[in-house]
């Protein structure tokens, strides 16, 4: 019988957070909050979370800094939140009220 292990990461996107200039490519924008989990999979099916990296990103050239946990859950909330309102197109009212109770 075969067996085919891997081992790979899966990244997710949060939303965008804070905007600052990038100290790779000196621009400015709004950088986005990522969470990498890394799997043992078997058959291609994710299975063991081995390890998970919190880190946000220039949306420009991908230069990325490593977050703390602490630091990740603490933008997290504003990170979805952008998010909903960049898919949802928002309302300014509506976005500063639910910005409000963060």
């Amino acid at each position: 019988m075969i067996f085919v292990f891997g081992y790979h990461p899966i990244t997710r996107q949060i939303g965008p957070v804070e905007e600052r200039e990038c100290a790779n490519c000196h621009n400015s924008k709004h950088w986005l909050l990522h969470k990498r989990t890394y799997f043992i999979s078997l058959f291609f099916i994710p299975l063991i979370p081995t390890r998970i990296e919190y880190f946000s990103s220039c949306p420009i050239c991908n230069f990325r800094e490593e977050l703390v946990r602490e630091d990740f859950k603490s933008q997290e909330p504003l990170a979805r939140l952008n998010r909903e309102a960049v898919e949802r197109d928002m309302t300014d009212e509506e976005y500063n009220q639910r910005l409000e109770k963060l």
